[in-house]
């Protein structure tokens, strides 16, 4: 993996070949089978390295329980997802723009679960957030951590799931946990592993082969190896700023490491389908 940082030195910012009008966008989950991984902060570096090579990101909060993207980027929004799903208002006027190339559809704490919505109004609402969609290069979704029913059927609709866990044992028993339950339910999502906050390539490397065996010995199976990123040093500070880290730093390990991420992130995913469709198909099928 040293040549995952040292290949960026002939990573250029360039300009994306554009989607068609109606090709259905791809889409990508970041999640975690526990909190405090950092997802969130890699969510939002992602989109943000994304827009610098020419890519329009939809960032979607997908935290129900504990949304914080809105404060990650410093700010205050005067719509949210909870708004969207209780129809005061459409999908488009809750969205907030990050930067030129991302847009964020925000969340708030403590919003109703999908399964509590009516089954005709969730359809309804993955149509509309379809149109947003379309109009984006690339969405990520940051689901909130955890197994919880939201969670797991915003993993299970996404194109690619990148899981985040740390050399931390819990973590990685979290991280296996989640694996156990979303391969129980869908067999052909694509899963890709970041490490974050590790010492350097030797600790995420075992991190990951441990990991990776379990999977092997009790799922038949290992996800596939996305990248690793060093503990960022400061990112308290830069929280309480309210200013993202990787623009914080943006030479830093974990910027380039974010670059690198970022690549092989836009490079290995492909859409199969409508992301917001298949939300609302999970979420008119739940009981009531």
């Amino acid at each position: 993996m040293a040549a995952q940082i040292d290949s960026l030195m002939g990573w250029t910012p360039s300009g994306p070949s554009r989607f068609s009008a109606g090709t259905p966008r791809p889409s990508v989950a970041i999640a975690s089978g526990k909190g405090g991984v950092g997802k969130s902060n890699i969510s939002l570096s992602l989109s943000l390295a994304l827009a610098d090579i020419g890519r329009r990101i939809l960032l979607v909060d997908g935290d129900m329980g504990l949304a914080n993207l809105h404060i990650l980027c410093g700010l205050h929004p005067d719509r949210t997802l909870d708004d969207v799903l209780a129809g005061r208002c459409p999908p488009r006027e809750a969205l907030l723009a990050v930067q030129p190339g991302v847009d964020l559809l925000p969340a708030a704490s403590g919003i109703a679960q999908l399964s509590s919505i009516p089954a005709a109004r969730v359809s309804e609402l993955g149509r509309s957030l379809a149109e947003l969609q379309a109009d984006h290069d690339l969405l990520l979704v940051d689901t909130g951590a955890g197994i919880g029913d939201t969670t797991l059927n915003l993993a299970l609709a996404a194109d690619q799931l990148l899981l985040v866990t740390t050399p931390e044992p819990t973590a990685q028993a979290d991280a296996y946990a989640m694996l156990k339950v979303l391969r129980s339910r869908r067999r052909d999502l694509p899963v890709r592993l970041c490490v974050n906050m590790a010492a350097d390539e030797a600790e995420a490397m075992h991190t990951a082969s441990r990991l990776s065996q379990v999977c092997s010995r009790f799922l038949g199976w290992e996800p596939s190896w996305a990248g690793w990123l060093p503990r960022q040093p400061g990112l308290e500070r830069h929280v309480l700023e309210r200013r993202p880290a990787f623009r914080a730093a943006p030479d830093s390990p974990f910027a380039r490491g974010i670059r690198a991420l970022a690549r092989e992130v836009s490079e290995g995913v492909a859409a199969t389908g409508t992301f917001f469709e298949r939300v609302a198909a999970s979420g008119s099928d739940a009981p009531r």
